[in-house]
């Protein structure tokens, strides 16, 4: 993990991360040349897109699952028919084996750690442009992974598809972030929720959209 200290400036560390993640980013292009290992993608989208296949996240209004993958031109949604002929088992078979690729990538990530004034840990930082990124969130890993740093319940933010914030549940200064949240959901190619989601040893589920008034 590396360290960075916040001074309220989050976004000085975002670069920081960006640069230090390259190793992550994948050649969509070069990736497809072998079918035969071709991702599968548990996407977490904004509802209003209107994906041919979702499901519900607990908790959420405006923030849902949708099935996809890595195609030749970057991620591709299923189409209702092309899905169904692909999975005979449903969303439980696509589930698990969309979820064995983002275990996989899960275990590359490296988050930065934001150091407040007072050199406590203020929350971890992700950032990937590897699709899979949004989908680690769901894994018991994901949850194992930072429980230890910042206590069982976890809050996390990911207003883009290359962005995770992962906050501590008890103590959090979460709210002294939001117009930067709010700026990286709007200004973003592919964004990914405004809602918070609260992670802990019961899964996962929304609680709020930290862009309400």
């Amino acid at each position: 993990m590396s360290y960075c200290h916040s001074l309220g400036l989050i976004l000085i560390c975002l670069f920081f991360a960006w640069g230090s993640h390259a190793d992550d980013r994948i050649d969509v292009k070069d990736g497809n040349l072998e079918n035969k290992q071709q991702k599968h993608l548990l996407l977490i989208e904004p509802r209003s897109m209107r994906s041919p296949v979702s499901m519900i996240i607990p908790g959420a209004r405006n923030t849902v699952y949708s099935a996809g993958y890595i195609g030749s031109l970057g991620v591709i949604h299923y189409k209702a028919e092309e899905f169904r002929r692909n999975f005979k088992n449903g969303w439980k078979q696509f589930r698990q084996e969309a979820l064995k690729d983002a275990a996989k990538h899960l275990e590359k990530i490296s988050p930065v750690l934001i150091k407040n004034p007072e050199n406590m840990v203020e929350y971890a930082l992700i950032q990937s442009q590897n699709p899979l990124t949004p989908s680690t969130i769901i894994l018991p890993q994901f949850h194992k992974k930072f429980k230890d740093l910042l206590g069982p319940e976890l809050l996390v933010i990911v207003p883009n598809r290359s962005t995770i914030l992962v906050f501590s549940g008890s103590e959090n200064n979460l709210n002294l972030y939001k117009k930067t949240f709010i700026n990286m959901y709007k200004d973003s190619i592919y964004p990914v929720s405004r809602e918070i989601f609260r992670i802990n040893g019961s899964g996962i589920r929304a609680i709020g959209d930290y862009g309400a008034k």
